[in-house]
């Protein structure tokens, strides 16, 4: 049985989880406390990828008489700066559309706006991708996700078969898609049907660098934080969640 630890209760968004989660994990990186969650966010992604419920009155209830459970974590780190995420990290297209966003605040017309806003400056980047599983890979790309859970962004399935309890993390690599392509394509991502695409590549990883170029901006669940060159790796186990 695992020791007995503090109980910190997130009542928010997958932002506001991002956060409290990054305060309780140690520089170690074991958590100083388990973490009981009351979704209250527009996206919610890590109802979805981690089980919570929805309804605010069934979560508090899962908070008091729930049991814990550990999950993985991803730790990205970049020159000068390290963070934790649950869902997931990417630099690229949605980290534009992420950091657009944040400027326009919350909701979903902001959201849409903000796609629309990051397509009109859109142009694929020269990525290059190390991993342990698939060695290297360089060439254009929109951009690079590495998956803890199914879904990030607000219900897109950009790695359906990803699982935070298996240990590794899932690498999404979208390919040399003009705007009108992307902007075809972007649909297709909310039921994982991106991944027809001979353009998108999924690899299962438990390491991965990428770099660019020039530096790019980087989201982790949604939050911008830090920039490329990126540096990500699986924390296995190392969430305790009430659930």
């Amino acid at each position: 049985m695992s020791r007995s630890v503090p109980l910190v209760v997130a009542v928010g968004g997958d932002g506001t989880l991002h956060e409290i989660v990054n305060g309780v994990m140690g520089a170690d990186g074991r958590p100083r406390a388990a973490i009981g969650v009351v979704m209250t966010g527009r996206g919610r992604d890590a109802c979805r990828n981690f089980g919570l419920p929805r309804d605010p009155l069934d979560a508090a209830r899962g908070v008091v008489a729930g049991r814990e459970v550990r999950r993985d974590l991803g730790l990205a780190r970049w020159p000068g700066g390290s963070r934790y995420f649950m869902n997931a990290a990417g630099a690229g297209f949605d980290a534009m559309v992420a950091a657009r966003a944040a400027r326009l605040g919350g909701g979903i017309v902001p959201y849409l706006r903000a796609v629309l806003g990051s397509l009109q400056a859109y142009q694929p980047v020269v990525f290059t991708v190390e991993s342990e599983s698939a060695g290297r890979w360089c060439g254009p790309a929109a951009g690079v996700v590495v998956a803890n859970g199914a879904h990030f962004g607000g219900g897109m399935r950009i790695a359906p078969g990803a699982d935070p309890a298996d240990g590794a993390l899932d690498l999404v690599r979208l390919g040399d898609f003009g705007r009108v392509e992307l902007l075809a394509w972007l649909p297709t991502i909310y039921w994982g049907g991106h991944l027809r695409n001979a353009k998108v590549a999924l690899t299962r990883v438990h390491r991965a660098r990428v770099t660019a170029p020039t530096s790019l901006p980087v989201q982790l669940d949604g939050e911008v934080c830090g920039a490329t060159p990126l540096e990500i790796s699986v924390c296995a186990g190392a969430l305790r969640l009430r659930v």
